[in-house]
């Protein structure tokens, strides 16, 4: 029996080791298979290669790179050795590296390529026990052993080639030291950012993961030799779980690029049975899909027409059946009343079959003819996806996790769901909902989703008073704000915590760029913005005296101040101020830069906007400004129009006398 996932592989390679378990892309775009039985002696030959370079039981490994064949090797193999990875993505910046892997002591680090080895070189004295340095892709460079700045440079092969020799000296040593692992070992550490943007380690053992492959499984009509299309980067938990749970199925991993017309030319190459993306992706693909399908402007009519005949029937059937999100039980008169919709769904049933005729049936084989099922985590899920998706022949599911949870907590299951919903909890953990003054919400009240299960991590790398926050008697603090329904399933209702998910699934703490921004001499104060969204915004409270000097010293009339707000030059010179303030020229990543603004009327307040403490209420300015965060992400003029006359109710209703002894 298997305790660890390089056991789980070394299994599955004695079970099924001629069937694929890695589909790569060749320079031709060609996908080459590789079968269980190779690949689990690649990731012996490179455990014995670390092996051979003194790495021992409980050491970490840094593995910088994005997704490629190589790196799942490079982290099966780290892992069968008993050390465990530090993992990162390329473009992670070279101040967080030198920060990561000096925290962690890496003395080993595998790097994707050159771009990478020279950040983690940057930060040399830093990572004062790096010792070597293990190159993916070492294009025209000399490796085997040649030292850099102290460092030790090996390739990808020449590891590989140093683990099989190290295998014929010592037989059996790598499959010895593979063996020796247990479930309650630490399998990774993975960085996420902090409040105060300094990452935190979050700590997983191999149980973490394994605990979940079951449940996972029960969950998706997948069987043995399906496929799945891999988009998502694979040092994200949400990707590696994922491609764990599809080898404790017996699937094949196969590789493609976050991109919309790549994975539609890849979904016909490869002809998979899943995939899982962040919402981003699904939206740009319902648009890629549209986009075929109705070619003409008078077909897009019909598709968009066909698209609501379906999303209704699939409204009516779920209220029938009694999948609409119910916070209590129907009565016996309702149940009554709701009989009435077998008249409109009787109705319904040939618009939806000429749908299938016309546009459905060819949106189906674009995403491939043996495409079962698709997931979306990482972020919200619009509704008009989701219902686009499980309205028309296509099954989406919609699942919930955290690092910290390794990550899935909830999977809203394939065959009857509830749209809206991200499931119930799943078998092997608990949830509770808990409301602010310490009780559990019954269904339909908001309240903190705390989770408790063998999925929920060891804590915080060296960060004990950190774990001690979120984690008090095995529950974590997921610090999400959701509502349950009386049948169980979870609805997300908002965020307790600071952290933003944008639409692709980054995860962005707001508070240093808050700060950051607040040294513009026009801003006086800036909350950032961007739950689910495909960039971050900002709602800006100016520094008007400074603004309205730029504009005069500009040549600018200045005696309308709201028409200066609101005027190019100022909208030029934010968005300057943006770029200046936030870019990896100044310690931020690429996804973090703020992309729309807009200005409030007010500083924020005491007892409203701010706490007693002087700190910002995040969800309060979520609820206070939702429509001018609309209209932020909106260009239609309908949210703007909304925006317009929020502003102008604030304004009034703070006007009128006695308004805020009444609060």
């Amino acid at each position: 029996m298997y305790s660890t996932l390089p056991q789980l592989l070394m299994e599955k390679a004695k079970s099924i080791g001629n069937l694929p378990v890695q589909y790569y892309k060749d320079k031709s775009g060609t996908f080459n298979p590789v079968t269980y039985g190779e690949f689990s002696q690649l990731v012996l030959d490179f455990e014995a290669g670390l092996l051979s370079m003194g790495t021992k039981r409980g050491d970490h490994v840094g593995l910088i790179s994005d997704d490629r064949r190589e790196w799942f090797v490079c982290s099966m193999g780290i892992m069968a050795s008993g050390a465990c990875d530090i993992p990162r993505g390329s473009e992670a910046t070279a101040k967080d590296l030198g920060y990561i892997l000096s925290f962690v002591d890496c003395r080993i680090c595998v790097a994707e390529s050159r771009f990478s080895l020279a950040k983690i070189l940057e930060n040399k004295e830093q990572i004062k026990t790096l010792e070597k340095v293990i190159l993916i892709d070492p294009t025209q460079m000399e490796t085997n052993g040649a030292k850099t700045d102290g460092v030790e440079i090996y390739s990808y092969d020449e590891i590989l080639e140093i683990g099989r020799k190290f295998r014929k000296e010592n037989p059996d040593a790598a499959e010895k030291t593979l063996n020796e692992g247990t479930s309650e070992e630490t399998a990774t550490i993975i960085f996420t950012s902090g409040t105060t943007g300094t990452p935190k380690g979050v700590e997983l053992t191999h149980n973490n993961f394994m605990c979940q492959l079951e449940g996972i499984k029960s969950v998706f009509p997948l069987k043995e030799g399906d496929k799945a299309l891999c988009v998502l980067p694979v040092w994200h938990v949400y990707e590696r779980e994922m491609e764990y749970a599809l080898i404790y199925i017996g699937c094949a991993l196969c590789y493609s690029k976050p991109v919309a017309s790549l994975i539609m030319a890849d979904l016909k190459k490869i002809n998979p049975q899943f995939m899982a993306c962040v919402p981003r992706i699904w939206d740009a693909l319902f648009k890629q899909i549209q986009k075929n399908v109705a070619t003409k402007t008078s077909r897009l009519v019909l598709f968009k027409f066909f698209v609501a005949s379906a999303s209704t029937l699939r409204r009516f059937r779920a209220i029938l059946h009694g999948r609409n999100q119910y916070f209590k039980k129907r009565g016996f008169f309702k149940n009554i009343a709701i009989k009435g919709l077998y008249l409109p769904i009787i109705f319904l049933l040939p618009l939806r079959a000429l749908g299938d005729i016309l546009f459905f049936n060819k949106a189906k084989t674009i995403m491939g003819n043996g495409f079962k099922v698709g997931m979306s985590g990482g972020g919200g899920l619009a509704p008009k996806i989701d219902r686009f998706f499980n309205s028309t022949g296509f099954r989406l599911v919609e699942g919930y996790g955290l690092t910290e949870t390794a990550p899935i907590c909830s999977i809203r299951y394939y065959k009857k769901p509830v749209l809206g919903t991200i499931g119930r909890i799943m078998p092997y953990c608990e949830g509770r909902i808990i409301n602010r003054h310490g009780q559990e919400c019954a269904p339909g009240q908001i309240g903190v989703l705390y989770i408790h299960g063998p999925n929920v991590m060891k804590g915080y790398y060296k960060q004990p008073e950190l774990t001690e926050k979120v984690l008090k008697d095995g529950w974590f603090n997921t610090g999400d704000l959701v509502m349950r329904t009386y049948k169980g399933e979870l609805m997300i209702k908002g965020r307790q915590k600071d952290t933003i998910v944008l639409h692709s699934g980054e995860n962005i703490e707001p508070f240093p760029l808050e700060c950051k921004l607040a040294e513009s001499p026009y801003i006086s104060q800036a909350v950032v913005v961007g739950q689910d969204k495909n960039c971050l915004g900002a709602l800006i409270i100016p520094a008007k005296d400074n603004i309205l000097k730029y504009a005069k010293n500009n040549g600018m009339n200045t005696e309308n101040p709201a028409q200066v707000l609101k005027s190019d030059l100022i909208h030029d010179l934010m968005f300057k101020e943006f770029e200046r303030l936030i870019s990896p020229k100044t310690g931020f990543k690429p996804f973090e830069k703020i992309g729309k603004y807009v200005f409030l009327d007010k500083p924020f307040e005491v007892g409203s906007e701010l706490s007693a403490k002087q700190d910002i209420i995040r969800y309060k300015i979520n609820e206070m400004y939702k429509w001018q965060i609309m209209m932020m992400f909106s260009d239609s003029v309908v949210a703007q129009n909304l925006g317009n006359l929020s502003n102008l109710t604030s304004s009034l209703m703070s006007k009128i006398p006695g308004k805020k002894d009444k609060k």
